[in-house]
Protein backbone atom coordinates (compact mmCIF):
# COMPACT_ATOMS: atom_id res chain seq x y z
CA UNK A 1 0.00 0.00 0.00
CA UNK A 2 0.86 4.03 0.25
CA UNK A 3 3.64 5.13 2.39
CA UNK A 4 1.72 6.57 4.46
CA UNK A 5 -0.22 3.43 5.48
CA UNK A 6 2.46 1.64 5.99
CA UNK A 7 4.10 4.12 8.14
CA UNK A 8 0.90 4.15 10.40
CA UNK A 9 0.55 0.68 10.54
CA UNK A 10 4.28 0.01 11.61
CA UNK A 11 3.63 2.98 14.13
CA UNK A 12 0.72 1.54 15.80
CA UNK A 13 2.22 -2.18 15.53
CA UNK A 14 5.38 -0.18 17.36
CA UNK A 15 3.08 1.20 20.51
CA UNK A 16 1.23 -2.21 20.54
CA UNK A 17 4.74 -3.97 21.36
CA UNK A 18 6.55 -1.87 23.30
CA UNK A 19 4.69 1.47 23.32
CA UNK A 20 3.86 0.65 27.64
CA UNK A 21 7.93 0.72 27.56
CA UNK A 22 9.74 2.86 26.00
CA UNK A 23 7.37 5.72 24.96
CA UNK A 24 6.51 7.87 22.04
CA UNK A 25 10.09 5.99 20.21
CA UNK A 26 7.97 3.30 19.90
CA UNK A 27 5.69 5.19 17.24
CA UNK A 28 8.36 6.78 15.64
CA UNK A 29 10.50 3.85 15.38
CA UNK A 30 7.76 0.94 14.59
CA UNK A 31 6.93 3.73 11.48
CA UNK A 32 10.48 3.72 10.51
CA UNK A 33 10.20 -0.08 10.22
CA UNK A 34 7.17 -0.07 8.53
CA UNK A 35 8.86 1.82 5.87
CA UNK A 36 12.03 -0.03 5.16
CA UNK A 37 11.15 -1.99 2.50
CA UNK A 38 9.74 0.62 -0.02
CA UNK A 39 13.25 1.92 0.08
CA UNK A 40 13.96 -0.66 -2.76
CA UNK A 41 12.85 2.91 -4.88
CA UNK A 42 16.18 4.48 -3.95
CA UNK A 43 18.21 1.84 -6.23
CA UNK A 44 16.01 2.67 -9.53
CA UNK A 45 18.65 5.01 -11.12
CA UNK A 46 20.77 1.52 -11.30
CA UNK A 47 18.59 -0.75 -13.49
CA UNK A 48 16.81 -0.42 -16.69
CA UNK A 49 12.97 -0.28 -17.13
CA UNK A 50 12.77 -4.10 -17.57
CA UNK A 51 14.48 -4.72 -14.35
CA UNK A 52 12.84 -2.50 -12.02
CA UNK A 53 9.32 -4.43 -12.68
CA UNK A 54 10.94 -7.39 -10.47
CA UNK A 55 13.28 -5.08 -8.21
CA UNK A 56 9.97 -3.28 -6.88
CA UNK A 57 8.47 -4.88 -4.57
CA UNK A 58 11.24 -7.46 -4.99
CA UNK A 59 13.63 -9.01 -2.34
CA UNK A 60 13.21 -6.24 0.48
CA UNK A 61 9.43 -7.38 0.57
CA UNK A 62 9.85 -10.98 0.84
CA UNK A 63 9.51 -12.64 4.18
CA UNK A 64 12.87 -13.38 4.83
CA UNK A 65 13.98 -10.26 4.85
CA UNK A 66 12.74 -9.23 8.13
CA UNK A 67 15.05 -12.03 9.40
CA UNK A 68 18.17 -10.26 8.11
CA UNK A 69 17.33 -6.24 8.22
CA UNK A 70 15.31 -6.43 11.68
CA UNK A 71 18.47 -7.91 13.81
CA UNK A 72 20.57 -5.44 12.17
CA UNK A 73 18.45 -2.55 12.68
CA UNK A 74 17.89 -3.47 16.56
CA UNK A 75 22.03 -3.82 16.89
CA UNK A 76 22.30 0.17 15.22
CA UNK A 77 19.59 1.31 17.42
CA UNK A 78 21.16 -0.37 20.49
CA UNK A 79 24.19 1.17 19.91
CA UNK A 80 22.29 4.59 18.46
CA UNK A 81 20.58 4.44 22.72
CA UNK A 82 23.15 3.46 24.35
CA UNK A 83 22.53 5.31 27.24
CA UNK A 84 19.38 3.91 27.90
CA UNK A 85 20.35 0.30 28.73
CA UNK A 86 16.54 -0.40 29.68
CA UNK A 87 15.89 -0.22 26.01
CA UNK A 88 17.16 -4.23 25.03
CA UNK A 89 18.01 -5.63 22.04
CA UNK A 90 15.10 -7.50 21.96
CA UNK A 91 13.24 -4.12 22.42
CA UNK A 92 14.34 -2.83 19.22
CA UNK A 93 14.30 -5.91 17.71
CA UNK A 94 10.16 -6.79 18.22
CA UNK A 95 9.51 -3.36 16.53
CA UNK A 96 11.81 -3.47 13.54
CA UNK A 97 10.72 -7.32 12.77
CA UNK A 98 7.11 -6.78 13.13
CA UNK A 99 7.43 -3.39 11.07
CA UNK A 100 8.96 -5.12 8.48
CA UNK A 101 7.59 -8.32 8.29
CA UNK A 102 4.28 -6.84 8.30
CA UNK A 103 4.66 -4.77 5.35
CA UNK A 104 5.05 -6.99 2.21
CA UNK A 105 1.64 -8.88 4.12
CA UNK A 106 -0.13 -5.79 3.76
CA UNK A 107 0.98 -5.26 -0.08
CA UNK A 108 0.39 -9.28 -0.32
CA UNK A 109 -3.45 -7.96 -0.58
CA UNK A 110 -2.95 -5.59 -3.16
CA UNK A 111 -3.23 -5.50 -7.55
CA UNK A 112 0.49 -5.24 -7.89
CA UNK A 113 1.81 -8.11 -6.60
CA UNK A 114 4.59 -8.85 -3.59
CA UNK A 115 7.45 -11.43 -4.39
CA UNK A 116 6.90 -12.96 -0.63
CA UNK A 117 8.74 -15.92 -1.07
CA UNK A 118 11.94 -14.72 -2.86
CA UNK A 119 14.76 -15.84 -3.22
CA UNK A 120 13.26 -19.29 -3.43
CA UNK A 121 10.43 -18.31 -5.98
CA UNK A 122 9.57 -15.03 -7.79
CA UNK A 123 5.70 -15.90 -7.88
CA UNK A 124 3.81 -12.85 -6.79
CA UNK A 125 1.43 -12.66 -4.50
CA UNK A 126 -1.51 -10.13 -5.32
CA UNK A 127 -5.01 -11.38 -3.38
CA UNK A 128 -6.52 -7.75 -4.60
CA UNK A 129 -8.74 -6.94 -2.07
CA UNK A 130 -7.52 -3.74 -0.64
CA UNK A 131 -6.96 -0.90 -2.71
CA UNK A 132 -3.24 0.66 -2.86
CA UNK A 133 -4.60 4.01 -1.12
CA UNK A 134 -7.69 3.37 0.83
CA UNK A 135 -8.31 5.57 3.76
CA UNK A 136 -10.87 3.28 5.58
CA UNK A 137 -7.99 1.20 6.23
CA UNK A 138 -5.31 4.04 7.21
CA UNK A 139 -7.90 6.78 8.97
CA UNK A 140 -8.28 4.53 11.78
CA UNK A 141 -4.68 3.53 12.33
CA UNK A 142 -3.83 7.27 12.32
CA UNK A 143 -6.43 8.31 14.28
CA UNK A 144 -5.55 5.68 16.25
CA UNK A 145 -1.60 6.73 16.89
CA UNK A 146 -2.57 10.41 16.86
CA UNK A 147 -4.73 10.16 19.72
CA UNK A 148 -2.54 7.88 21.43
CA UNK A 149 0.91 10.47 21.11
CA UNK A 150 -1.68 13.33 22.16
CA UNK A 151 -2.64 11.73 25.71
CA UNK A 152 0.60 10.17 26.27
CA UNK A 153 1.92 11.98 29.21
CA UNK A 154 -0.94 12.13 31.62
CA UNK A 155 -2.37 8.74 30.83
CA UNK A 156 -0.22 5.71 29.40
CA UNK A 157 -3.00 3.44 30.21
CA UNK A 158 -5.20 5.18 28.07
CA UNK A 159 -3.06 6.09 25.31
CA UNK A 160 -2.13 2.41 24.77
CA UNK A 161 -5.80 1.64 25.09
CA UNK A 162 -6.76 4.09 22.18
CA UNK A 163 -3.79 2.85 20.00
CA UNK A 164 -5.47 -0.56 20.23
CA UNK A 165 -9.17 0.48 19.36
CA UNK A 166 -7.56 2.50 15.96
CA UNK A 167 -6.31 -0.60 15.51
CA UNK A 168 -9.11 -3.66 15.75
CA UNK A 169 -11.25 -0.56 13.64
CA UNK A 170 -8.34 -0.76 11.10
CA UNK A 171 -8.72 -4.84 10.65
CA UNK A 172 -12.39 -5.06 10.79
CA UNK A 173 -12.30 -3.07 7.64
CA UNK A 174 -10.17 -5.17 6.42
CA UNK A 175 -11.71 -7.93 7.31
CA UNK A 176 -14.89 -6.61 5.79
CA UNK A 177 -12.90 -6.04 2.22
CA UNK A 178 -11.81 -9.95 2.27
CA UNK A 179 -15.58 -10.43 2.72
CA UNK A 180 -16.31 -8.27 0.07
CA UNK A 181 -14.19 -9.45 -2.41
CA UNK A 182 -16.20 -13.06 -2.33
CA UNK A 183 -19.24 -11.31 -2.81
CA UNK A 184 -18.35 -8.91 -5.56
CA UNK A 185 -17.00 -12.39 -7.52
CA UNK A 186 -19.89 -13.80 -6.96
CA UNK A 187 -22.09 -10.49 -9.81
CA UNK A 188 -18.97 -10.49 -11.81
CA UNK A 189 -19.00 -14.63 -12.51
CA UNK A 190 -22.74 -14.72 -12.62
CA UNK A 191 -22.48 -11.23 -15.32
CA UNK A 192 -19.97 -13.29 -17.28
CA UNK A 193 -21.98 -16.54 -17.80
CA UNK A 194 -25.26 -14.35 -18.81
CA UNK A 195 -23.57 -12.67 -21.32
CA UNK A 196 -22.03 -15.93 -22.61
CA UNK A 197 -18.49 -14.93 -22.21
CA UNK A 198 -16.13 -18.02 -20.91
CA UNK A 199 -12.83 -16.50 -20.26
CA UNK A 200 -10.05 -18.82 -19.12
CA UNK A 201 -9.17 -16.12 -16.50
CA UNK A 202 -10.20 -13.34 -14.61
CA UNK A 203 -9.26 -10.98 -11.46
CA UNK A 204 -11.73 -8.62 -9.78
CA UNK A 205 -9.79 -5.77 -7.98
CA UNK A 206 -11.27 -2.31 -5.93
CA UNK A 207 -10.86 0.72 -7.41
CA UNK A 208 -8.73 2.92 -5.83
CA UNK A 209 -9.81 5.35 -2.25
CA UNK A 210 -12.38 2.70 -1.41
CA UNK A 211 -13.99 -0.41 -1.64
CA UNK A 212 -16.96 0.47 -2.91
CA UNK A 213 -16.23 0.46 -6.36
CA UNK A 214 -14.15 -3.25 -8.27
CA UNK A 215 -13.21 -3.69 -11.59
CA UNK A 216 -12.87 -6.93 -13.28
CA UNK A 217 -10.75 -7.96 -15.90
CA UNK A 218 -11.43 -10.72 -17.65
CA UNK A 219 -9.54 -12.78 -20.80
CA UNK A 220 -9.53 -15.17 -23.47
CA UNK A 221 -7.26 -16.01 -26.00
CA UNK A 222 -7.93 -12.92 -27.92
CA UNK A 223 -9.90 -10.52 -25.70
CA UNK A 224 -9.41 -8.51 -22.93
CA UNK A 225 -12.77 -7.44 -21.03
CA UNK A 226 -12.98 -5.25 -18.36
CA UNK A 227 -16.68 -4.27 -15.91
CA UNK A 228 -17.02 -2.21 -13.35
CA UNK A 229 -19.90 -3.31 -10.09
CA UNK A 230 -20.51 -1.25 -7.49
CA UNK A 231 -21.74 -2.43 -4.14
CA UNK A 232 -23.88 0.41 -3.28
CA UNK A 233 -26.00 0.03 -6.76
CA UNK A 234 -27.84 -3.23 -8.13
CA UNK A 235 -27.42 -3.08 -11.67
CA UNK A 236 -29.31 -5.55 -13.85
CA UNK A 237 -26.27 -5.90 -16.00
CA UNK A 238 -22.69 -5.72 -15.64
CA UNK A 239 -21.58 -3.97 -19.00
CA UNK A 240 -18.10 -5.38 -19.99
CA UNK A 241 -15.71 -3.62 -22.78
CA UNK A 242 -13.93 -5.60 -24.83
CA UNK A 243 -9.99 -4.99 -25.95
CA UNK A 244 -8.41 -7.27 -28.65
CA UNK A 245 -5.13 -8.43 -26.71
CA UNK A 246 -3.06 -8.80 -29.79
CA UNK A 247 -0.72 -11.30 -28.64
CA UNK A 248 0.32 -11.55 -31.76
CA UNK A 249 2.47 -8.67 -32.19
CA UNK A 250 4.95 -9.81 -29.03
CA UNK A 251 5.94 -12.32 -31.67
CA UNK A 252 7.97 -9.39 -33.72
CA UNK A 253 10.37 -9.32 -30.87
CA UNK A 254 13.12 -11.40 -30.87
CA UNK A 255 14.02 -11.07 -26.94
CA UNK A 256 12.04 -13.38 -25.22
CA UNK A 257 13.33 -12.68 -21.96
CA UNK A 258 11.77 -9.41 -22.44
CA UNK A 259 8.69 -10.40 -23.38
CA UNK A 260 8.68 -12.90 -20.69
CA UNK A 261 9.16 -10.79 -17.90
CA UNK A 262 6.67 -8.05 -19.58
CA UNK A 263 3.87 -11.20 -18.93
CA UNK A 264 4.72 -12.41 -15.90
CA UNK A 265 4.67 -8.77 -14.80
CA UNK A 266 0.99 -7.88 -15.90
CA UNK A 267 -0.03 -12.12 -14.78
CA UNK A 268 -0.90 -12.21 -19.18
CA UNK A 269 -3.54 -9.43 -18.52
CA UNK A 270 -1.91 -7.17 -21.28
CA UNK A 271 -2.90 -5.63 -24.37
CA UNK A 272 -0.72 -4.69 -27.34
CA UNK A 273 -1.04 -2.17 -30.21
CA UNK A 274 1.22 -0.90 -32.67
CA UNK A 275 2.53 2.87 -32.73
CA UNK A 276 4.09 3.88 -35.13
CA UNK A 277 7.28 1.79 -35.10
CA UNK A 278 7.17 0.80 -31.94
CA UNK A 279 4.54 -1.03 -30.05
CA UNK A 280 2.47 -0.21 -26.94
CA UNK A 281 1.86 -2.72 -24.54
CA UNK A 282 -0.81 -2.06 -21.55
CA UNK A 283 -1.21 -3.61 -18.16
CA UNK A 284 -5.40 -3.98 -18.34
CA UNK A 285 -5.38 -5.28 -14.60
CA UNK A 286 -5.55 -1.63 -12.76
CA UNK A 287 -9.08 -1.11 -15.32
CA UNK A 288 -9.30 2.61 -16.82
CA UNK A 289 -7.98 5.14 -15.87
CA UNK A 290 -11.49 6.97 -16.24
CA UNK A 291 -14.86 5.69 -16.98
CA UNK A 292 -15.61 7.61 -20.48
CA UNK A 293 -16.34 5.06 -22.52
CA UNK A 294 -15.30 4.82 -27.08
CA UNK A 295 -11.13 6.37 -25.82
CA UNK A 296 -8.49 4.98 -27.95
CA UNK A 297 -5.99 2.50 -25.37
CA UNK A 298 -3.70 5.40 -24.80
CA UNK A 299 -6.20 7.95 -23.52
CA UNK A 300 -8.32 4.24 -21.68
CA UNK A 301 -5.27 3.14 -19.76
CA UNK A 302 -3.25 5.03 -17.03
CA UNK A 303 -0.02 3.93 -18.39
CA UNK A 304 1.78 1.46 -20.53
CA UNK A 305 5.37 0.32 -21.71
CA UNK A 306 6.77 1.67 -24.77
CA UNK A 307 8.69 -1.26 -26.89
CA UNK A 308 11.05 0.79 -28.20
CA UNK A 309 13.07 -1.17 -30.70
CA UNK A 310 11.41 -4.73 -31.55
CA UNK A 311 15.14 -6.19 -32.80
CA UNK A 312 17.05 -5.26 -30.34
CA UNK A 313 17.93 -7.63 -27.21
CA UNK A 314 17.38 -6.36 -24.70
CA UNK A 315 14.11 -4.78 -26.26
CA UNK A 316 14.64 -1.12 -25.34
CA UNK A 317 11.50 -0.02 -22.90
CA UNK A 318 10.23 3.30 -21.34
CA UNK A 319 7.23 3.36 -19.52
CA UNK A 320 5.13 6.11 -20.08
CA UNK A 321 2.08 7.63 -17.72
CA UNK A 322 -0.84 7.77 -21.06
CA UNK A 323 -3.15 9.89 -18.79
CA UNK A 324 -0.45 13.27 -17.58
CA UNK A 325 -3.69 15.74 -18.65
CA UNK A 326 -6.25 13.49 -16.36
CA UNK A 327 -7.53 16.30 -13.98
CA UNK A 328 -7.47 15.25 -10.66
CA UNK A 329 -10.78 16.50 -9.17
CA UNK A 330 -12.59 15.31 -12.42
CA UNK A 331 -11.84 11.74 -12.24
CA UNK A 332 -12.85 11.79 -8.62
CA UNK A 333 -16.41 13.87 -9.91
CA UNK A 334 -16.70 10.36 -12.05
CA UNK A 335 -15.75 8.29 -9.38
CA UNK A 336 -18.86 9.20 -7.20
CA UNK A 337 -21.00 9.13 -9.88
CA UNK A 338 -19.81 5.55 -11.42
CA UNK A 339 -20.30 4.41 -7.18
CA UNK A 340 -23.92 6.09 -6.52
CA UNK A 341 -25.47 5.90 -9.87
CA UNK A 342 -26.11 3.40 -12.92
CA UNK A 343 -25.00 4.65 -16.15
Amino acid sequence: MDSITQFVLGAALGELVAGKKIGSKAILWGGVAGTIPDLDILFNPFFTELQKLSVHRGISHSLVFAFGVAPLMAWLMRKLYWKKPEITFRIWLDIFFIGIFTHPLLDAFTLYGTQLFLPFSDYRVALNSIAIVDPGYTLPLLLGITGAMVVRRKNRILSYKINIVGFILAHIYFLFTIGNKFYVNQKFEAALAKQHLLPNGYLSNPVIFSNLLWCAVAKDDSICYIGYYSILQDKPTIQFDAFKRNEHLLTKIKDREGVAKLRWFSKDYFVVEEKNDSLAFYDVRFGKSNFTPNLDNEKTFLFYFKIIDKDSQPVQIQQYISRKDMNFSEFMAQLKHRILYVD
